[in-house]
């Protein structure tokens, strides 16, 4: 028996995190160039993505070959998202992505069995020819290749779906089931593994944070596949005249939950097909420890963030010229990223909160060695000026 599955942005029983789950579906059929699962038929437009297969392959059979092709391993154990179409030559960019996931998604080792030792890996820094040493947890599988603990490959069931199917933690970080579980009809929890390809998401370095923030997931509230699609390959690349902010590992370390979605967001939005918008806006999920729960990281901040905001452009001009990120060392020589300057934190916790842009900036220069500080950053205060509208 087979299926005709077709996914629509205007399901009215979506929420955001669906829409994002829809985008990194449509991201990831775009990144099979119109090389489909064997036995699998995908279409992709605007607003739907349909994914069908016939009678000569079980539901089951038919999850396995979309999930063989859409969650991957490189050779040195690294998660491989082919819809986030993230190069072989872009190791740190993937070494974020690996870290942040592990970090989240996928945070307890049950869901990503790993080596026991962590693997070290030499970045390269923009200015340095020699960067830091940093380090990662080399993992053999990761429950989304299984769909684990979704019951969808349950083996009594003999190759069909169950009637309805879980929604565990790696499948939306941070969700509770509480008493009763999360239940919903297996073709949604399908649509769902594809959330965490949809999502991107940021190492925190909080400034002044009293909880220790650790990541950030940015969940953003697509709009159009199509564009979203190709606008997420695209940010991630490393060709084509566009500056991007969040195509590698130290793009990917920001100091406050704002900063990370209007990073993301401008990246998103930067040149798109035909200045065609794909997203409205997004979620942006910090997660670290809590006094509450000490054994795991949880949700400690949500915050809805817009794709657009009147003094925008200053913002853009403080992550230009002050976004950077420096590396420092710690044991082993390894390397440790934080940002370099509190002000693109600051303008964009303003913006997101509706205040004015420059509100708190006294606190940023109330010790005399912060004041002496921001010398070093002349350069960029004079271009986040020449931004402000009349």
């Amino acid at each position: 028996m087979g299926r005709n599955i077709v996914y629509r942005l205007s399901n009215p029983g979506y929420t955001i995190y669906h829409r994002a789950a829809l985008g990194g579906l449509a991201a990831t059929v775009h990144g099979w160039h119109r090389n489909s699962p064997d036995g699998v038929t995908a279409e992709l437009q605007r607003d739907f993505v349909r994914i069908a297969w016939g009678d000569d392959l079980t539901d089951q059979e038919a999850l396995r070959r979309i999930l063989d092709a859409s969650f991957k391993l490189t050779a040195d154990k690294l998660i491989d998202l082919p819809g986030q179409g993230i190069g072989a030559n872009q190791d740190d960019l993937r070494l974020a992505v690996h870290n942040g996931i592990c970090g989240t998604f996928l945070q307890h080792n049950k869901m990503r069995p790993s080596e026991k030792e962590p693997r070290r890996i030499e970045l390269k820094t923009a200015d340095d020819e020699v960067g830091g040493i940093f380090t990662y947890k080399a993992v053999r599988s990761y429950a989304h290749q299984k769909a684990q603990g979704t019951g969808l490959l349950e083996k009594t069931l003999k190759g069909a779906w169950p009637a309805s199917a879980m929604v565990p933690q790696s499948v939306i970080p941070g969700a509770m089931s509480g008493a009763i579980e999360l239940k919903v009809a297996p073709d949604e929890v399908m649509l769902l593994l594809f959330l965490m390809v949809g999502s991107a998401i940021f190492l925190l370095r909080p400034r002044t944070r009293k909880e220790k923030a650790q990541y950030c997931v940015i969940v953003p509230d697509v709009i159009d596949l199509v564009v979203f699609a190709k606008a997420l390959h695209r940010i991630t690349g490393t060709g084509q005249n566009i500056q991007r902010f969040a195509n590698t590992y130290l793009g990917r370390v920001v100091g406050g939950t704002e900063e990370a979605a209007l990073r993301f967001l401008i990246d998103l939005n930067a040149d798109d097909i035909a200045s065609e918008r794909s997203v409205t806006g997004c979620l942006a999920i910090a997660m670290g420890k809590v006094a509450w729960d000490a054994n795991q990281i949880n949700r400690s901040q949500i915050i809805k963030v817009r794709a657009d905001y009147a003094e925008l452009n200053i913002f853009r001009e403080a992550n230009k010229h002050l976004g950077n990120t420096k590396v420092i060392k710690v044991k082993n020589d390894e390397g440790y990223a934080v940002p370099a300057s509190p002000i693109p934190e600051l303008v964009a916790a303003n913006l997101a909160g509706e205040r004015h842009w420059c509100t708190n900036f006294r606190e940023l220069v109330s010790d005399k060695k912060d004041f002496e500080r921001m010398f070093f950053w002349q350069g960029g205060l004079k271009a986040m000026k020449e931004a402000i509208k009349a």
